[in-house]
């Protein structure tokens, strides 16, 4: 799937989402899905206390890593 302009289509070029007076029209939850992540992605950062100091990994909880967070940011587009 790819964003054109106020249309979202497939590799073959269906459109499978369109935009009509400011909102996206589609059948497919996936669509909504995928508009809704278009411009931002996630990002694994070190974790913080209340401090802002960095917070270590706790060794009693092998399945869980406390010293690093996953945060969600705005993609950077360029100047055309």
């Amino acid at each position: 799937m790819k964003l054109e302009d106020d249309k979202v289509v497939d590799h073959i070029g269906t459109v499978l989402a369109e935009k009509i007076r400011g909102e996206w029209h589609t059948k497919d939850p996936a669509v909504l899905d995928f508009i809704n992540n278009q411009g931002t992605e996630t990002v694994r950062v070190r974790a913080r206390n209340e401090k802002g100091q960095l917070m270590a990994d706790d060794p009693s909880t092998p399945d869980v890593n406390e010293a690093w967070t996953t945060k969600i940011v705005k993609k950077v587009k360029g100047k055309k």
